[in-house]
């Protein structure tokens, strides 16, 4: 009995398994959680990037501001349809550039005309201005207007003697736009306006601009 136990005393003990033997389920479980922790990244970066991309295409973008006669008013008109047809009138005008943008708009001064038919008969001087962020700018113009203008009047009697004349106007500005000192973009803004002249109302009416 003695050297049984003896005999048993000295038998090796066995080793005793390793933490990541005993515990190696945790080791998939760590590299599942990681793997969910890069898509999650990865997913706020996506949305984050479209994020930024859409506040840049609302904010940072340069859009062509809109450019317009907003009223127009007729003063001290004169005309004549019995030996010689004519006209010669001012027109007092509100001129309006509307800027969308999320910065300023500094466009230079310029130079349209006034058409009767396929002929000048007018000149619309615009002055250089500031057109701020998301605002309007609005600018009186006078324009001078007459029939001496004109090179050929074989029509004007007719259109006369009904009473309404009709006109047109063209003017192009040439400007640049600012946004944050960031993006700076030339745009220019046209304006193509139609409008009636009632020579017994000394009033215009049909103002409508393109």
């Amino acid at each position: 009995m003695q050297e049984d136990l003896q005999a048993k005393s000295l038998e090796p003990i066995e080793d005793c398994p390793r933490s990541d033997m005993m515990f190696g389920w945790i080791e998939p479980k760590q590299d599942k959680n990681s793997s969910k922790c890069l898509v999650y990244i990865l997913a706020i970066m996506v949305i984050q990037g479209s994020i930024l991309l859409v506040l840049a295409n609302i904010f940072l973008r340069a859009r062509t501001p809109d450019f317009e006669i907003d009223s127009v008013k007729v003063r001290n008109l004169k005309y004549g349809n019995s030996s010689a047809p004519s006209f010669n009138f001012t027109l007092l005008t509100q001129v309006t550039v509307e800027n969308t943008n999320f910065g300023e708009f500094r466009f230079d001064k310029s130079t349209g005309t006034v058409w009767y038919g396929s002929e000048v008969v007018g000149l619309m001087k615009i002055p250089k201005g500031i057109a701020q962020a998301r605002a309007t700018e609005k600018m009186k113009v006078s324009i001078n207007v007459s029939s001496l203008w004109l090179s050929d009047a074989k029509n004007l009697r007719k259109n006369m003697s009904y009473g309404l004349l009709e006109f047109k106007s063209y003017v192009k500005l040439s400007g640049r736009v600012n946004i944050l000192n960031i993006v700076r973009r030339r745009r220019t803004p046209e304006m193509n306006c139609f409008m009636k002249l009632n020579l017994r109302g000394k009033t215009i009416q049909g103002l409508k601009c393109d």
